[in-house]
């Protein structure tokens, strides 16, 4: 049970994360007063091992995965405590496993893999947070098939508040209310630096990712905070 309030981390894709993640997510954490994190999923990136075209200037596996759990390190030392969703990214080495049939496991554990110290959770699919005082509760998961800028279509779907990553280029709260309560669905944007090479597919989309996190204060009340890029630059 939750009675303050929980910082929302959106995808990070490590190490194409934005430089000044980490410590814009420890300000918004201290500003809020907030007693715990959940990172919404691709929190590394697997630039390298995807079955997508491969960008020539990038890393190879073992750099890439090398400098990834350096920023889970770091990511951790501030962060000791939270809770991982796995994304759609984290998930490639699983599918690629499945490709030539060989079972997870032959892989490290969940914790080892992505670099993490056993006071994080990693779960495959969604977490539910509970706040004290509210029988309803809030539904965060990563965000696949959930899609477009109005998530509280997605919070009315599952009939709860509802918070997703995935969506790079949209954030924001939407608020539904009926005779009896308030819900809400929220878009946390990403934390990736846009200029990467992992994000290059981006510079001809309409949409252009939005950087910032998300604060969730209970069932009916959450926010998304804007990172100032002009003052986390790169």
């Amino acid at each position: 049970m939750q009675n303050k309030p929980v910082l929302i981390c959106p995808d990070t894709h490590a190490p194409y994360h934005h430089k000044g993640a980490i410590q814009f997510l420890k300000d918004t954490y201290d500003a809020y007063g907030c007693s715990s994190i959940v990172h919404v999923g691709d929190f590394f990136d697997f630039h390298y091992s995807s079955h997508h075209k491969t960008e020539l200037d990038a890393f190879n596996a073992e750099c890439e995965y090398e400098a990834a759990i350096e920023f889970a390190k770091e990511f951790s030392d501030v962060f000791p405590k939270g809770t991982l969703i796995l994304g759609n990214h984290d998930a490639i080495v699983y599918r690629q496993l499945k490709e030539v049939n060989i079972g997870n496991y032959v892989l490290k554990s969940k914790n080892e893999l992505f670099g993490l110290p056993k006071g994080w959770t990693i779960k495959d699919h969604y977490h539910v947070i509970k706040f004290e005082g509210y029988e309803s509760d809030v539904l965060v998961e990563h965000g696949i098939g959930s899609t477009g800028m109005y998530p509280i279509n997605t919070a009315l779907a599952k009939r709860c508040s509802y918070v997703q990553g995935h969506q790079h280029s949209f954030a924001g709260v939407n608020y539904r209310t009926n005779h009896q309560d308030t819900i809400f669905g929220l878009n946390v944007g990403c934390l990736a630096d846009s200029g990467s090479l992992s994000q290059r597919y981006g510079k001809y989309l309409k949409w252009k990712q939005v950087t910032g996190c998300g604060v969730v204060f209970n069932p009916e009340m959450a926010l998304f905070e804007k990172m100032k890029e002009s003052e986390y630059g790169l």
